[in-house]
């Protein structure tokens, strides 16, 4: 029995990996990446590509980096103020993917000078650009040497033509810029508790997740397994309970599989950690 649950472990993380990334980018070559393009102010500054050195402004003992290629703007570099960079993904057909639930997952660091420069994310909902993430240069941000990965739920937005954008602004000001890297845009969708239906199991907050997540069923829920996007295994719990509060706030954020198992029952979903 051991054997098997070791081999539907394995084949649990494969599938998770195959089926959760409907799109990335690493960023990790020297030029744009196919299907990407830039659009910038007249200057001519612009992101580079496969950048591995340290961040200006990130520290000077342990400024951040990112050792396998980022997409990097230096806006300290540009001589002139009033600068604004976009960097556009191709479009995705998600309508033909199938996919009901998606999230983009970035990682980057932004460093300001005098709380200046902003960076946004925009999506495309099949007529117009929408905001979906905002950095704030305004607001209080540590320059530092520790890279932030966020996870943003874009369902909403679920179209014939979906494509993200990076948009990084000065505020008309010389500061210090933006690193991106790891883009990815996730299916999140539930998937596989029906058979937990007939014992009356549901759980929340759906989907995204801050610091706890609640799992409720008519019978005692025996065991709790939850899985990052590459398989592993992050949290094992017992509860035999109806009810068990699982604390996340230690995870970091991305999307994780929900593993439950209610008497004979079993089934899986996914949800964001934010």
């Amino acid at each position: 029995m051991k054997k098997l649950n070791l081999l539907y472990i394995l084949i649990f993380g494969t599938c998770l990996i195959t089926s959760a990334q409907i799109q990335e980018e690493n960023f990790n070559a020297t030029s744009l990446p196919a299907g990407w393009s830039v659009t910038s102010s007249p200057s001519g500054c612009n992101y580079q590509f496969g950048y591995t050195g340290g961040m200006l402004g990130s520290g000077f003992t342990n400024p951040s980096s990112f050792p396998s290629g980022a997409a990097y703007y230096i806006d300290d570099g540009c001589a002139d103020n009033g600068y604004f960079v976009e960097l556009e993904g191709p479009a995705i057909d998600l309508s033909a993917e199938g996919v009901t639930s998606i999230a983009i997952e970035i990682t980057y660091n932004h460093q300001t000078f005098s709380n200046d420069g902003d960076f946004m994310i925009d999506v495309w909902d099949g007529s117009n650009w929408q905001n979906v993430f905002l950095v704030d240069g305004d607001t209080p941000v540590q320059n530092s040497g520790v890279n932030q990965t966020s996870t943003i739920d874009v369902s909403s937005y679920i179209n014939s033509s979906f494509k993200v954008k990076f948009i990084y602004t000065d505020e008309n000001a010389l500061t210090y810029g933006i690193g991106i890297d790891d883009y990815k845009l996730l299916d999140t969708a539930t998937a596989g508790i029906e058979e937990l239906a007939a014992v009356g199991f549901n759980y929340y907050p759906n989907p995204t997740v801050n610091d706890v997540l609640t799992l409720h069923a008519e019978e005692n829920i025996s065991s709790v397994n939850i899985y990052n996007v590459i398989g592993q295994k992050v949290i094992e719990k017992k509860p035999v309970t109806h009810e068990s509060k699982i604390q996340m706030e230690n995870l970091p954020p991305g999307v994780y599989v929900v593993q439950v198992v209610v008497g004979a029952r079993e089934g899986s979903f996914k949800i964001i950690k934010q």
